[in-house]
């Protein structure tokens, strides 16, 4: 997989984690490097096939092949408590931004290889987390275009429960034992 080129998109945030001891990474960046479309970590043991989840976020942050932001850590521990052994990360919008507000106009902040990227990870996986939170109103196409390519994989799609407009939560300040409904 290959890694971002730092000196031509700076997404913000600072924070920075280190992987779980015997946690390996990866993560695959557009060639212009404002782009995410997958992040993954595995810890299966050698032998066995891999138990993958993916978690379908808003849009990237600092995360990459060899370091974590708090959501995919918090995400991570999720999939290790739930006994996954691969944990896949995937994004509504794949522009890379730690702030909301920093993320352009919807002709930008999804690449055309977000929702192929997105369907080739829940092609792997055994589980589907939708926890992308609420997004602008201007990108709810992008919304309908993505969760409805996520349902056609045949995948059983989740989430943590749902906000007021109907999103599903973030899962970054939930409990440790929360509690997956059916999405949509």
């Amino acid at each position: 997989m290959t890694s971002a080129p730092e000196d031509r998109h700076d997404p913000g945030g600072r924070v920075r984690l280190r992987l779980p001891e015997g946690v390996t990474g990866t993560a695959t960046f557009s060639a212009c490097g404002r782009y995410r479309q997958s992040l993954g970590r595995d810890w299966t043991p050698e032998g066995h096939a891999p138990r993958t989840v993916l978690f379908v976020g808003m849009n990237p942050s600092v995360a990459d092949a060899a370091a974590s932001d708090p959501t995919c850590h918090r995400e991570l521990t999720f999939a290790r408590d739930w006994g996954f052994t691969r944990y896949l990360k995937g994004n509504v919008l794949d522009w890379r931004a730690t702030s909301p507000r920093d993320l352009p106009a919807p002709d930008l902040a999804a690449s055309p290889a977000n929702i192929p990227a997105l369907v080739a990870m829940a092609e792997e996986s055994a589980l589907i987390v939708m926890a992308h939170g609420r997004l602008h109103a201007r990108y709810s196409a992008i919304v309908a275009a993505t969760t409805a390519a996520l349902v056609a994989t045949g995948r059983p799609l989740r989430c943590f429960g749902r906000n007021k407009d109907g999103s599903p939560r973030h899962p970054l300040y939930l409990r440790r034992d929360a509690v997956l409904h059916p999405f949509p």
